[in-house]
């Protein structure tokens, strides 16, 4: 979740390969964690992403790495690789409020990348950088860069199959001798957990010195964020969470699950389409082309295949492509199109536009998985969602892909809603099928002194959607200032979706 979490773009880890990082070889730092977690400044370099955020001086960046133990129940086992934690912060002259801890989702994303890449290009970032210190830390197991976190789990190739079941068995092989090849070499999977990942917080912070954090926590990150204020209130002033995932939602990611909030995003779409003059005009039929399309168990269409240029004649269901579109609809290009969409599907066989075919060849697979032939899965993925849910993760929806892992569930705290008085602003995004709005709702309930955001006409993580970028940025400033009284909100419906015109000439 939040840039795609099964993407191979996610991470460098070549295909088929694994990788091991047998020494922490970032500027020669020690492998042996100290009994207090300690900074070891480090040359902001390529590998930290130096230079990537444009109007950032050097002076105001910090690298380093912060070494904790691989098992904290027992510290001092030689057998087992400690874990070397990249850390960045990013500090400008005079800002010196409470600093803030940037927290990725996937899970098993970079939040170093995170930072760099989406949070201080947006107004919310640049705004909250003036005002106090930001720190990204890459989760245990993982980095995109090469070389930069030790030790490297890597990532497991993977082939999404329909029926899903097909895929099941070579990848509980691939899983079986991963976690046989890690366990040579000091590694042992089940210590890469939420359960570690939320004490590696506590000791970031403490590393550098910080009593008291802001938590903002996007997607899965929101996950670590509830965590990390159950298990450590005392260390958090407040908290941002966008797209909200509490720990209890132990249906996200499940394809059954993404596709009938799919589903449900396509007929918010309809109905804003009526409360639109221009869309309304032009879309008079595009309620009945739903319906069709709900009722539709077999369609075949023929399109010409993105890339290759090649026919290709799909057999689909119009449940599935409901659900293709309403999972799309976060991509502003998407969303604009979906009317045009549905009623080109119910009017013609032949599909040559962009993104049209895009949508039949997405809705021949599961739709709740990515329509590449392969994919680099981070192995951190496979491990978090183990640990953190008792029915296992949701790809095989049982435990035997985290038994191949060696990966107990955690125990019943890993998914049980959290309670807390600490000021919390709770984001959410109407048009998003990942982490729908009703989680923010239902998690709002258990903090009282809460503050609740939605923007109806977004997709997932709505503080980088550009356009609501400044609006959101005023409320979640406006929050960190006043935590207890409701933020501004006027401007937050002001956002209504750009509809395309038809293009068969009605």
């Amino acid at each position: 979740m939040w840039s795609g979490h099964v993407t191979a773009s996610t991470t460098r880890v070549t295909l088929l390969a694994f990788v091991i990082a047998f020494n922490a070889r970032i500027g020669g730092a020690q492998t042996t964690a100290a009994a207090e977690p300690r900074f070891q400044p480090l040359t902001c370099n390529t590998t930290f992403g130096a230079g990537s955020v444009p109007g950032i001086p050097p002076t105001a960046v910090r690298c380093g790495t912060v070494v904790v133990p691989q098992n904290r129940r027992t510290p001092n086992d030689a057998s087992l690789q400690s874990v070397v934690l990249p850390v960045v912060v990013y500090a400008m002259p005079g800002a010196t409020g409470t600093p803030l801890i940037f927290l990725a989702g996937g899970p098993g994303e970079s939040s170093i990348e995170g930072l760099q890449k989406v949070f201080l290009r947006t107004t919310t970032g640049q705004l909250l950088l003036r005002e106090r210190p930001i720190i990204a830390f890459e989760p245990r197991g993982h980095s995109p860069v090469f070389d930069r976190a030790s030790p490297e789990l890597g990532s497991i190739l993977f082939r999404p199959r329909n029926p899903r079941s097909l895929g099941i068995a070579p990848l509980h092989d691939s899983l079986t001798k991963r976690h046989d090849d890690l366990k040579k070499h000091g590694v042992e999977a089940s210590n890469f957990t939420t359960r570690e990942v939320i004490e590696d917080i506590a000791d970031v912070a403490k590393a550098l010195h910080y009593d008291k954090l802001v938590l903002f926590g996007v997607s899965y990150g929101s996950h670590y964020a509830l965590r990390f204020m159950d298990e450590h209130p005392a260390m958090v002033e407040s908290s941002i969470l966008d797209a909200v995932a509490p720990p209890e939602a132990t249906q996200l990611l499940d394809s059954a699950f993404v596709a009938t909030a799919g589903r449900a995003i396509v007929q918010q779409v309809v109905a804003d389409c009526r409360t639109d003059s221009f869309c309304a005009t032009q879309y008079q039929d595009l309620t009945d082309a739903v319906t069709r399309l709900s009722n539709a168990t077999s369609l075949r269409k023929t399109v010409i295949a993105p890339g290759t240029g090649d026919w290709r004649t799909l057999e689909v269901s119009g449940p599935t492509i409901l659900s293709v579109l309403g999972i799309s609809a976060g991509s502003e290009d998407v969303l604009a199109n979906i009317p045009r969409i549905l009623t080109h599907f119910v009017a013609t066989d032949t599909l040559r536009d962009d993104l049209s075919p895009r949508v039949v060849i997405a809705a021949a697979v599961d739709p709740a998985l990515q329509t590449a032939t392969w994919q680099a899965v981070p192995l951190t993925y496979w491990i978090t969602l183990c640990g953190d849910r008792p029915n296992g993760e949701p790809l095989a929806t049982n435990r035997q892909l985290c038994d191949a892992l060696g990966v107990p569930y955690d125990g019943p705290k890993a998914s049980a809603p959290v309670h807390s008085d600490i000021p919390t602003l709770l984001i959410s995004s109407g048009y998003d099928a990942q982490t729908p709005a009703a989680l923010a709702d239902s998690t709002a309930r258990l903090l009282p002194r809460s503050q609740r955001v939605h923007f109806a006409r977004v997709g997932h993580v709505a503080f980088a959607r550009n356009t609501v970028m400044a609006c959101a940025a005023t409320i979640i400033q406006s929050f960190l200032q006043r935590p207890d009284q409701p933020p501004p909100t006027a401007c937050v419906n002001t956002v209504a979706p750009a509809f395309m015109p038809r293009s068969d000439g009605r």
